[in-house]
């Protein structure tokens, strides 16, 4: 879902979506961070601003995201 949702909605290349990869360096900005937090809501997933954007790394928002799937 977090893949479709950066490389669709956002835009985001999917090259960019390494892993290892910081979130800046994937073209993930402070604007898109709060547009992929609305995106998420509408899909049932609420974790916040603030949460979101404290991750560094394409992993951790990723893994950001599955925990809070697994919880809902």
């Amino acid at each position: 879902m977090l893949k479709n949702i950066l490389t669709g909605h956002l835009q985001v290349g999917e090259q960019s979506l390494r892993p290892e990869a910081s979130l800046e360096d994937a073209g993930i900005d402070s604007l898109a961070i709060a547009e992929l937090d609305l995106l998420l809501a509408e899909h049932g997933v609420t974790i916040g601003e603030d949460r979101l954007a404290s991750v560094t790394t394409v992993r951790a928002l990723d893994q950001l995201v599955d925990e809070h799937l697994a919880g809902r």
